[in-house]
Parts: C-alpha cells; sequence; structure tokens
C-alpha cells in the first residue's frame, strides 16, 4: 500500500506491506487523514512514534471499515473515523476497535478526519484532567489551532467561557466567531490578557516563555495544562505564586498513552461530545485539505502557523 514516510527532515510516499487485521481490531480504508503538528516534528526526525507504534505519519483518519476482526463491534462499510499514535497517512489502516468513533451524521469523511486527534485531545487535558465545570473561565494559548478550535467550542458548549491567545487580529476573529469572548496577540500585548483574568483553567502549547504569565493569570485553585513546547522547555517558576494560589501544574500527552486510556477516552468523548455534531453545536473547522500528491504543500501550510483549524489530507477523494 502507498504510505507517507519522512525520510531526513521531508516526507514522500513509499510501497509498505499491508497490516493484518487481528482480533479486536479494524480494518479501514482511508479516506483523509488530519495534519496536525506532531506530524510535522516526526518528519523533522524529532517526535519518533511510540515503541511498537507505525512509524507512518499520521495520528488521525477516516475511512470506511473493510474488515473486523473477532470481537469487534463494527460492521464493514460503516464510516468512521480513528484515533492513531501512527498510520494514518496511508491507503489502508488497522486500529484497535476501541479507537474508532463514527463519522457524525451530515459530515463529509473529509471533515471527519479533522476530528479525533484534536477533540480527543481537548477534551482529556480540559475536561478528564483539569476537571473543568461550568462556569469556570478558561485560556486557550494558540486558539486557532485544530485544537483550540475544537476546545472553544467545547467550552462553549458546556457553559464555560473562553479567552485565547493568537498571532492576528484575523485569527482573533476566528476564535471570536467560534464562541471565544475575547483574547489577545502574540507578540504584541500578550499582557492584556490579564484584563480578562484570573482564570481557572489554561491549556497551553507554549511552554516555557509563557510560564510566568500563565502563574500570574490562574486564580487560586487554578489548573495549568501544559501540551507542548513550542516556546520552549526551560522556565523560571515562582513557586510562591504556585503555592499560594494552590496552582496544579499538569503536564499531559496523548499519543504515548495505552491502548486501554485511549478506548476509555474515546468511548467518554463519544458519549459526551459526539451528539452536539448531531445537534449543530460542534462543527469540524477544515480550512483546506490537499490531494495526496500535494503532501508537501500540506506541511508547509500548517508549519506556516497561517492555518485557522485543521488541515486534512485526501487519500481517496472517491470517498471524502
Amino acid at each position: 500500500m502507498k504510505a507517507l514516510q519522512g525520510v531526513e527532515g521531508r516526507v514522500e510516499w513509499a510501497e509498505r506491506p499491508v497490516p493484518g487485521c487481528d482480533v479486536g481490531q479494524v480494518r479501514i480504508r482511508v479516506a483523509a487523514a488530519g495534519l496536525n503538528r506532531a506530524d510535522l516534528l516526526q518528519a523533522a526526525g524529532h517526535y519518533p512514534p511510540p515503541p511498537g507504534a507505525s512509524d507512518i505519519i499520521g495520528l488521525e483518519c477516516s475511512g470506511v471499515i473493510t474488515e473486523v476482526g473477532a470481537g469487534a463491534a463494527w460492521q464493514v462499510g460503516d464510516r468512521v473515523c480513528a484515533l492513531l499514535a501512527g498510520g494514518g497517512m496511508a491507503e489502508e489502516v488497522v486500529v484497535d476497535a476501541g479507537h474508532v468513533l463514527p463519522v457524525p451524521e451530515g459530515l463529509s469523511l473529509a471533515e471527519g478526519a479533522a476530528l479525533p486527534e484534536v477533540y480527543a485531545t481537548a477534551w482529556l487535558n480540559l475536561f478528564q484532567l483539569a476537571g473543568l465545570k461550568p462556569g469556570e473561565k478558561v485560556l486557550l494559548h494558540a486558539g486557532a489551532s485544530g485544537v483550540g478550535s475544537a476546545a472553544i467550542q467545547l467550552c462553549k458548549a458546556f457553559g464555560s467561557p473562553v479567552w485565547v491567545s493568537v498571532g492576528s487580529a484575523e485569527r482573533l476573529a476566528y476564535c471570536e466567531s467560534l464562541g471565544a469572548q475575547g483574547g489577545a496577540l502574540r507578540g504584541e500585548a500578550l499582557e492584556s490578557l490579564r484584563d480578562f483574568a484570573p482564570f481557572d483553567v489554561i491549556l497551553d502549547p507554549v511552554g516555557g516563555n509563557y510560564a510566568a504569565l500563565n502563574l500570574e493569570l490562574l486564580a487560586r485553585d487554578g489548573r495549568w495544562v501544559n501540551i507542548g513546547l513550542m516556546g520552549g522547555r526551560q522556565a523560571e517558576l515562582d513557586m510562591a505564586l504556585v503555592l499560594g494560589k494552590r496552582i496544579q501544574l499538569i503536564g499531559s500527552t496523548l499519543r504515548n498513552r495505552d491502548d486501554a486510556f485511549k478506548a476509555d477516552l474515546l468511548r467518554d468523548l463519544g458519549q459526551h461530545a459526539w451528539p452536539l455534531f448531531g445537534e449543530g453545536r460542534l462543527k469540524p473547522q477544515l480550512e483546506r485539505s490537499f490531494a495526496a500528491k500535494d503532501v508537501e504543500a500540506a506541511f508547509a501550510a500548517l508549519g506556516s502557523n497561517q492555518v485557522s483549524g485543521k488541515v486534512v489530507v485526501l487519500l481517496d477523494v472517491s470517498l471524502a
């Protein structure tokens, strides 16, 4: 089968063996695969897959089930999307049946490919780890990203007002169109977030150079969930603020979680969030889709930091 691999800092399509489908797994004919910043890092050689995971690039995909292993509660022909530790950018993928969700009615498979990674990440970190409650105030750094776009909508749907930091006025307007109350522009007046503080929860993919400000902006008993290091890995923290405010600093990753954890996460997400797509309260934010032959352009688009929402690569346009 055709699959995408990273080679010396670039990506290229190659022929790879077709994976076998075992007990409790399903085989998916891939229509489209969502592109994530982790894919850029893997292609550059900075983020290898966890032990035992496929080294094919791609953390989420959508498509049609073509084979069902024993014990898997799916049917051949089901339209699904899947959360993966790797392997999404390929003509076929085999995945644990518990890591699959139905593509909501009314959505294309291209739109479905834009859902699993970002909604699972937002749900895990805001609602499961940070324990977000209705009425609590949230700050999302990189609010116009795929995760940010999902998180804004989830916060609005579950009654938590949300503010963002973003890179431009256009991206701030985009976030406000999804339900954000307001925010600040990175590199100009990020300190203006003080006007909206204190925040109960901060979801932060930046890390290092936002650390001091995060501590200042958090409320007493606030939760700071760090999910990335775009702003560096080193920071000096005022531990008196951590202690005095009873702040919880939570480091979180999803890709290297075990199968049972991911199955529980997807089950919870499917129960509480997935019905909201049918109600129109959640929507995929698919900014651009690229043909498989243009995959390098897709990587460049996401790497430009000018994308609001998601980028998707189409593996089978007859399905997507």
